[in-house]
């Protein structure tokens, strides 16, 4: 039996702790010991032995900050959130190394953690696990615009800053500040057509991580499905031109409280208090809306439903603008939304039969290639590093 450590320093979602809590199940029914040190430790703690991962120093206060400028490469996301503070970044890797030493791990699945990438390099045999976004290829020269806006930190102060660090804790420095994501094994949990990092790519891309079965679409779907995830701010001209829309609506929005949900279920909008499984959202939907989670969206592909996203960040933009390229989604915006224009907006994506004649199209490349969960290629990588 081997003692597989799962760490997790960044990002936030229900995408993050689903995928932890699946590696572990294999991991688990494979005979290892799955242990845990994720940024959010509740979901975790009472079923496996599980340390407080190391925290990036500004997701500790107490409102995350708004980005002074807009950052264009991973480089100032994780500058943002202190890899500028060459203090900081060495005690991260310190006490990752404390959380090596007490939990004995005989090899290591990193989920978009590049401190503990760093902390484990040479010491314990890591696959680096996650999204396009979250793990950048590591031979890159450098981070690249992911939105064509320059960089707002400089990358080369960056490294000469994390070199600092790596040399106070006896670690060589690095030569490019991407391979901050190297390791021993990399594995991509996306399509490839969905990764940002694609033109640059090398390493194995598996594909994404989907909460259960994703079943094709009927066509005979009668809903309108709304998934939201995130504190970004629903503005009523939303909701107003959902209900102006006069389609059947359905919401599962993680947000929402009881009173907003009396509010919308007395405009006629149904609203169910629990996740859906995506199998029952398949054969209600006709249409979906979503904030651009990976998995949702991925879903939606393998599923063959048109799709609507407004993306809420960077990461979600990203996702939404690849997808748009097979023709089965459209994006949408917060900014300056108008019920009325929104409502007609609904209407005419519901009844455009080449889009969903183009989401149906689309579908049979996506499910050809989920011949096998991505976590168990996690896994099955893992048993070859042992």
């Amino acid at each position: 039996m081997a003692r597989i450590l799962l760490g997790w320093e960044l990002g936030a979602g229900n995408g993050h702790t689903s995928r932890l809590l699946e590696l572990a199940a294999i991991i688990a029914a494979r005979g290892h010991e799955p242990l845990f040190a994720p940024q959010q430790i509740g979901p975790f703690a009472a079923h496996w032995p599980t340390w407080q991962a190391p925290v990036w120093p500004r997701l500790l206060e107490p409102l995350f900050r708004r980005f002074p400028q807009r950052p264009a490469t991973m480089g100032d996301i994780l500058a943002y959130l202190g890899l500028d503070d060459p203090y900081a970044m060495a005690a991260m890797i310190l006490a990752w190394d404390r959380v090596i030493l007490d939990a004995q791990p005989d090899a290591i699945i990193a989920e978009y953690a590049p401190m503990l990438q760093l902390a484990a390099k040479g010491r314990v045999p890591t696959l680096a696990f996650g999204t396009g976004f979250s793990l950048p290829p590591a031979q890159m020269p450098c981070f690249p615009s992911l939105f064509g806006n320059p960089a707002v930190v400089s990358e080369p102060s960056l490294l000469s800053t994390l070199n600092t660090s790596l040399r106070r804790t006896d670690r060589a420095p690095l030569m490019a500040l991407p391979e901050i994501f190297a390791a021993d094994h990399s594995l991509v949990a996306t399509f490839k057509e969905l990764d940002p990092y694609r033109q640059w790519r090398r390493e194995l891309v598996g594909v994404p991580a989907v909460c259960g079965p994703v079943p094709l679409t009927t066509g005979e779907g009668e809903e309108l499905f709304v998934y939201f995830n995130g504190k970004s701010n629903r503005p009523n001209t939303f909701w107003q031109g959902l209900v102006d829309s006069r389609l059947s609506v359905r919401v599962h929005d993680t947000i929402l409280n009881d009173d907003d949900i009396t509010m919308l279920e007395g405009v006629g909008i149904h609203v169910a208090r629990t996740p859906i499984p995506f199998d029952e959202i398949v054969a209600r939907s006709r249409l979906l809306i979503s904030h651009g989670g990976l998995g949702f969206v991925s879903s939606a592909l393998l599923a063959g439903l048109p799709q609507i996203i407004i993306p809420f960040d960077g990461e979600k933009l990203l996702t939404a603008n690849a997808a748009a390229v097979s023709g089965a989604c459209l994006l949408a915006s917060f900014d300056r939304m108008k019920s009325d224009a929104f409502a007609a907006f609904l209407r005419a994506a519901w009844s455009d039969e080449s889009l969903h004649a183009r989401a149906r199209a689309a579908a049979p490349s996506f499910r050809s290639r989920m011949t096998k969960p991505v976590e168990v290629d996690a896994v099955d990588i893992v048993e070859t590093l042992l």
